[in-house]
């Protein structure tokens, strides 16, 4: 997940922080959040633990919502980069954005896990180590919360990008998309047919994910309406076509959804997610997300076990995890982040001066 804000703002410089934001964008990611914690709640729950009695329902559609994650990162990390001045400043704003909100929601996941959490839960203390570097999965350990793997993928996003910025090739974005698209192509029909691909390779340059990430880019190339229409129209059927062809169908459906939903949003037609629950979703939700899986469950089955319903039980769940995300973002997330942008730029302003 990334955030929403703008990194650097026209008059910034290219230095940390700023205080545009694209509210949209802002609540698509709290409602991507959310959906994703409804299904974990219902359709996972019932599938991993069970409830007691079996709910009935559930949303398997929402554990989809990490693909419109994708998408606002590709868009919101070509935008920042558009205006960031050096790979520090961007190493800074992601390292802030990020580390601090995710150390603490280790702690406060580990304690719950070690007190109340289901005996699965736990995991080894050198498992839990390596979980601080967000790296865990490619490094063979177990994650504390099944929700970490993507931030894995959005740390070699990022390295990616920063790659590409800082041998000033941005600006053949386009075509990098190409290259991405023709390797994700390429892991696919190898694993397809039983040929080995790098393990590493298929990790570090995410193949199973990129597309969504470069179709968030070319929406943010027609948001700003820079470069020929047609080419990136074409580029995002392409991205479609290499997901049809290299996934199951059900991520070619995302995709789709995801585009019509990126397509409204250009056309000005989602300006009504401003709106203050949906902008308050839509600040929590990196919290949300880290705290919501494994705590929940523990949650969950503490609540039936005592003989609470399942829909009570889910619904308290939601209500925890709304609760110790709003506490996490005001009481850790946005002032550490607020701290060490603040820190960078004055020790910027005292080399420079």
């Amino acid at each position: 997940m990334t955030e929403t804000w703008r990194d650097t703002g026209p008059n910034a410089g290219g230095s940390v922080g700023g205080s545009a934001r694209v509210g949209e964008l802002d609540a698509l990611r709290g409602l991507a959040a959310l959906g994703v914690v409804v299904f974990h709640y219902t359709t996972f729950y019932q599938q991993e633990q069970g409830h007691l009695p079996p709910l009935g329902f559930g949303f398997p559609a929402g554990n989809y919502g990490v693909h419109l994650f994708f998408l606002i990162s590709g868009f919101v990390i070509f935008m920042t980069l558009e205006r960031t001045r050096t790979a520090m400043d961007f190493v800074v704003s992601r390292f802030s954005r990020l580390f601090p909100a995710y150390w603490t929601a280790m702690a406060i996941t580990a304690a719950v896990v070690y007190i109340i959490g289901l005996p699965g839960q736990r995991i080894a203390g050198a498992d839990l180590f390596a979980n601080l570097t967000m790296l865990q999965e490619i490094l063979g350990f177990d994650h504390l919360d099944g929700s970490y793997w993507t931030l894995q993928v959005e740390l070699f996003f990022y390295a990616q990008m920063l790659f590409w910025f800082v041998l000033g090739q941005l600006k053949r974005i386009r075509w990098i998309i190409l290259f991405w698209l023709a390797m994700t192509v390429a892991y696919a029909l190898t694993a397809k047919n039983h040929v080995h691909f790098s393990y590493t390779l298929r990790e570090a340059m995410i193949l199973r994910h990129i597309p969504f990430f470069a179709i968030g880019i070319l929406f943010y190339k027609r948001y700003t309406g820079a470069g020929d229409a047609r080419v990136d129209i074409a580029l995002i059927l392409l991205a479609l076509a290499a997901i049809g062809v290299s996934f199951a169908p059900e991520y070619f459906v995302a995709g789709v959804v995801c585009c019509a939903i990126f397509a409204l949003f250009i056309a000005g037609r989602l300006r009504w997610l401003r709106a203050a629950p949906f902008a308050f979703l839509g600040m929590i939700s990196y919290s949300l997300y880290l705290l919501h899986q494994t705590i929940g469950f523990a949650v969950i089955h503490r609540l039936e076990a005592a003989g609470v319903p399942g829909v009570a039980a889910v619904a308290l769940a939601i209500a925890v995890a709304l609760a110790l995300a709003t506490a996490l973002t005001h009481g850790v997330e946005r002032p550490a982040m607020r701290a060490l942008r603040n820190g960078w730029r004055a020790r910027e302003r005292s080399v420079a001066g």
